[in-house]
């Protein structure tokens, strides 16, 4: 089923087994009739395509899972560096946190 490969996918993501990912998601992608029958794996190609440090890839495909969703984002996207230093400005900060102090951080809604 759909949702089992879906769940695969993720089991594989947490492995570190990025390529099978990809090719379970692309299998989902293909097989299901339903866009909600694709949230889940996509979700877990996004993970995996950062844990790659494909980043940009990643964008895109949450940019074009949010349009579906109804949401839209600013396109295109803001150029390379701007993005690496807002992602290394959070890095740091977190870096320089407590345990406590992170853990006491608001949920974003």
């Amino acid at each position: 089923s759909l949702e089992l490969h879906s769940c695969y996918a993720e089991a594989e993501y947490c492995n570190g087994h990025f390529q099978e990912v990809g090719h379970v998601a692309r299998i989902v992608i293909t097989e299901a009739k339903q866009f909600q029958d694709k949230l889940r794996v996509n979700a877990a190609l996004i993970k995996t395509l950062a844990a790659q440090n494909k980043h940009l890839d990643a964008i895109r495909i949450g940019f074009n899972v949010l349009s579906k969703l109804g949401v839209q984002c600013q396109l295109p996207l803001p150029d390379k560096s701007i993005i690496l230093e807002d992602m290394i400005a959070s890095r740091d900060m977190i870096t320089n946190m407590s345990d406590t102090d992170f853990l006491g951080m608001k949920e974003m809604n």
